[in-house]
């Protein structure tokens, strides 16, 4: 996988593209649908006894139930409506390059690259949470194998993506505030 600016002349509102080879694509669309499916999932219940679950929505007043029970109320569909649709956007934007032999190109507007930002950071909770990786630095207690290589390879995708969209946001020309009349 190449994640890069993409040529001078291509359309202004592409920041990025990114080279995925078929087998890429594959465990991404595969990582990223488990994710709609296990958000899709915690919608069902009131409760959540998945620890990965937790960590993608954590309660938003710890020291005080009944504001968190409310919050949950109140906001939970949505912020889960909005993690489904990061991860969509990545399995949508890399599921036509699933039969393909060779690599696919893939360029990505800003919305497009911030999409894919937030999803890999969701897709990282969760296997960090099944690795149990607590806080930054640990190694985790337990993995399956190539777990640690896909949690890496989803790291380095979302540091890639956020160098691009810096490059992209440091080379767009300041915009001057309109003059007064």
């Amino acid at each position: 996988m190449r994640i890069s600016r993409p040529d001078p002349d291509a359309a202004p509102d592409i920041v990025g593209v990114a080279v995925v080879e078929p087998a890429e694509a594959m465990i991404l669309v595969s990582l990223a649908d488990q994710l709609q499916a296990l958000l899709a999932e915690s919608l069902e219940s009131p409760v959540d006894t998945d620890s990965a679950v937790l960590r993608l929505l954590p309660d938003a007043y710890r020291s005080d139930p009944e504001l968190a029970d409310e919050w949950r109320r109140l906001s939970r569909r949505g912020l889960v409506d909005r993690k489904i649709g990061f991860a969509h956007a990545m399995s949508s934007a890399l599921s036509p390059g699933l039969d393909a032999e060779t690599a696919r190109t893939v360029t990505l507007t800003t919305d497009a690259a911030l999409d894919w930002v937030r999803g890999l950071g969701d897709l990282r909770l969760v296997i960090a949470d099944r690795m149990g990786i607590i806080v930054d630095g640990d190694e985790g207690t337990f993995a399956e194998p190539g777990l640690r290589d896909v949690y890496d390879l989803l790291a380095w995708m979302q540091d890639a993506l956020v160098q691009v969209l810096d490059e992209a946001e440091q080379s767009t020309p300041a915009s001057s505030p309109p003059e007064a009349p």
